[in-house]
């Protein structure tokens, strides 16, 4: 009995916090006009790429200087739709990454982080991108 009741609640546990993200089609489709596409931070030279491969979330892809540069490197991310912004939830057991989000304000994207540890709720990470140029 008390197995049993053990693998219900795993079972609830699980199903719950996969479907924290669950959206609809319209919230894709809006998402999709607010974020998708190639963004740019010309100062920083900083580059994002958003894109909707997935129903259940979106991949981002990170890099610094030229996309075509051999010494470059790309950091991608998955991030999910919550209300009008991108989430990448903190990750504690294997990558340690911060929480992240992506808001979209007027033409511009605010990509901010909050710190770990002691800093964890204050955002300690703010950077603006604008849409590239194609």
């Amino acid at each position: 009995m008390m197995r049993n009741l053990g693998l219900m609640f795993l079972l609830t546990v699980i199903l719950t916090n996969r479907n924290a993200y669950a959206q609809t089609k319209a919230d894709i489709r809006y998402a999709k006009r607010l974020f998708e596409g190639n963004w740019i931070n010309k100062k920083a030279k900083r580059h994002l790429s958003i894109s909707f491969d997935y129903n259940d979330y979106v991949l981002i892809n990170d890099w610094h200087g030229k996309f075509s540069s051999d010494n470059n490197t790309i950091d991608a991310y998955k991030a999910f739709i919550e209300k009008e912004k991108l989430v990448m939830p903190e990750e504690k057991e294997d990558l340690h990454a911060p929480y992240c989000e992506i808001l979209r304000k007027g033409n511009a994207l605010l990509y901010r982080c909050k710190g770990m540890g002691p800093t964890a709720k204050v955002f300690i990470d703010e950077i603006w991108f604008v849409r590239e140029k194609e």
